[in-house]
């Protein structure tokens, strides 16, 4: 009898489990119906539920990363909508925080008809506040604050970039570098442009591949490889930006107000940041260095301190290139220092070095800034594929070969017969051919980096009649453009080769913009155009004759690197004073006129022949 209880009891907890697992399979069931429903005209107040596809590319150099966390997307960000054509002055909508299901991302968005565009601006990795137009008043994330500076039809998607600021970092000093902490991830935006929010509405490229977040900070690492010198660390980081924006909208860098120190404490008794020992000296790498943007303005300098002939001594570093040529710092860069030999002492106290000139020139160095953020990348599941640019234009009269474009990837799988680069110049009259490489460097097996490869391309003075929509002599075939293609396991891009006639020494002004024009003859492109710069070029000093312009014609400052919101970039060339042939590059980033269904941006690169005063054009 006392078994036959025992019995009777275990069959009732079994019935009770079972119950109240049947319990929870229907409130699951419920939950996961209202949520996810397959139809997303079940969700009320006429939102569209939309899953959102983004990524961050890793800072590529050096090989030794200091956070997993940098590379860290939120599953929650924000999207903040505006409405308008033009970009810069669309007004606010809503705010909206994404949610997380099943590991996945989702937002729901007012449904937005046709008729003109929608900005999308994301902002993943939120702190836990944002700070609108200064450094007082700290606001949490949630509607409420977003609606309360930002006014709905009002508030432009330009004032709203301007204003909307990070943390501030402590003042007069700060022992800690910013996102240095475990487990801090670094805030993170994207700005995409669709047609309207519909059912149709995807938050991604137009090639289904995930949109690549942009980095509110640099990185920075300093490396030594003088062996008559031991870097023991950087002491200070000197006139760093308190803030930085969310989200940059155009390409200035003008965050110069409300600067402070990185320091281990007033009296500098420790160094802020220790070296580590690598290969063939010591190396800052594996702790990085995270910096809001800062223009030569504010004269952002390190501290570092080693020892030269047996003393410490402590050396002041500006933020320059090879050419000692001061540099702003740039969001989602890495800029990598390389100290290759010292050549004399440093000072004997920090503020003795503080005071001083830069001891740049007591230093041999070589800086080098990764910008692989730049490149257009494809990507499935394993591996990316990218290009520095998808459009090449040689101006050129003559015969000549041409570094087109690079690779970059992050693939180690050998493919046998599906890693090739190839052209087809059979179809435009062999005008223009493919030099090398044939076929796509992979990464090594042992390491995180990607791999980057240089093309190179020649290019004939008759290419330019092999233009989409030309046709032969006897007017009756259509000519193709001429194209390189890559081709990477799955994974194929093409890069559309171009040549136009070299500039005439009087000068002469190209007009990228969008134009029904489709002779190459006459200098316009058509393209829409959101920002430009000129490639520095110590050989010619193209940013002193080359000048990018808007269309307004307005004059203005930034004419070496410039962001329009009317779609036209004018490429001013001054005349040539000199009897030589000078050379320059200019970088456009456009907008593909195609799309459809979202904002798919593409790089330009503009190789430029100017003509001597004894050279005719013709």
């Amino acid at each position: 009898m006392f078994f036959e209880r025992i019995e009777m009891r275990k069959i009732i907890i079994h019935i009770n489990y079972l119950f109240l697992l049947a319990i929870l399979l229907f409130v699951t069931s419920c939950e996961h119906e209202v949520l996810i429903s397959e139809d997303p005209e079940e969700i009320v107040d006429d939102k569209i539920r939309i899953e959102i596809f983004t990524r961050v590319a890793s800072y590529k150099l050096p090989v030794t990363k200091g956070l997993n966390d940098e590379n860290t997307v939120g599953i929650t960000p924000w999207i903040l909508v505006f409405k308008g054509n033009n970009e810069a002055s669309a007004t606010f909508v809503e705010a909206v925080q994404a949610f997380e299901l099943i590991g996945k991302r989702y937002v729901l968005l007012t449904r937005q008809p046709s008729g003109t565009k929608y900005h999308l601006l994301i902002l993943a990795n939120p702190q836990s506040e944002f700070y609108y137009g200064d450094a007082d008043s700290g606001y949490e994330f949630e509607i409420e604050s977003f609606t309360a500076n930002l006014k709905v039809g009002v508030t432009t998607l330009s004032e709203a970039c301007s204003n909307l600021l990070t943390e501030p970092l402590a003042i007069p000093a700060q022992s800690v570098v910013p996102y240095s902490g475990e487990g801090e991830t670094i805030p993170m935006s994207y700005l995409l442009e669709v047609d309207e929010i519909n059912n149709s509405t995807r938050i991604e490229n137009t090639d289904g591949s995930s949109l690549l977040l942009s980095r509110v900070v640099s990185k920075i690492a300093i490396v030594n490889a003088a062996s008559n010198f031991d870097f023991t660390g950087i002491t200070a980081i000197v006139n760093v930006p308190r803030q930085g924006q969310l989200h940059k909208s155009d390409g200035a860098v003008y965050n110069t107000s409300g600067l402070t120190e990185l320091r281990y404490d007033a009296s500098y008794s420790s160094p802020l940041i220790a070296t580590s020992a690598v290969s063939g000296g010591q190396s800052t790498a594996d702790k990085p260095i995270y910096l809001y943007e800062s223009p030569v303005s504010n004269n952002t300098y390190f501290i570092i301190q080693g020892t030269y002939e047996g003393r410490n001594y402590f050396y002041k570093i500006a933020i320059v290139d090879d050419n000692l040529t001061l540099m702003n710092l740039v969001r989602n860069k890495l800029y990598t220092f390389t100290i290759n030999k010292v050549h004399g002492p440093g000072f004997d106290t920090v503020a003795d070095a503080k005071v001083s000139k830069p001891s740049n020139t007591a230093l041999d160095y070589s800086v080098l800034v990764d910008d692989s953020n730049t490149y257009e990348i494809i990507a499935n599941n394993d591996y990316y594929l990218g290009v520095s640019n998808s459009v090449f234009f040689a101006y050129t009269n003559e015969t000549a070969e041409y570094e087109a474009f690079r690779v970059i990837t992050d693939c180690k799988t050998i493919f046998p017969n599906s890693n090739k680069i190839s052209d087809e110049r059979s179809l435009a009259d062999y005008a223009y051919r493919l030099v090398s490489p044939f076929g796509i460097s992979i990464a090594g097996a042992g390491s995180s980096d990607p791999n980057v490869t240089p093309v190179n391309v020649e290019v004939k003075n008759y290419l330019q009649f092999y233009d989409e929509f030309q046709f032969n002599q006897e007017g009756t075939a259509l000519r193709q453009n001429a194209y390189i293609t890559l081709k990477l396991g799955n994974l194929e891009k093409q890069i559309h080769i171009n040549q136009r006639k070299a500039i005439n020494a009087g000068g002469e002004t190209i007009q990228y913009m969008p134009t029904t024009n489709r002779d190459p003859q006459y200098r316009k492109v058509n393209y829409t155009c959101l920002s430009g710069y000129v490639e520095d070029n110590a050989v010619y000093s193209p940013k002193n004759w080359i000048k990018l312009r808007p269309s307004s014609g307005e004059e203005r400052n930034d004419t070496d690197n410039i962001t329009v919101d009317d779609g036209a970039i004018f490429i001013e060339v001054l005349p040539n004073p000199g009897t030589d042939t000078r050379n320059g590059i200019v970088y456009l980033t456009t907008i593909d006129n195609n799309s459809s269904s979202g904002m798919a941006t593409q790089r330009i690169k503009i190789d430029i022949t100017q003509l001597g005063n004894s050279i005719s054009v013709n």
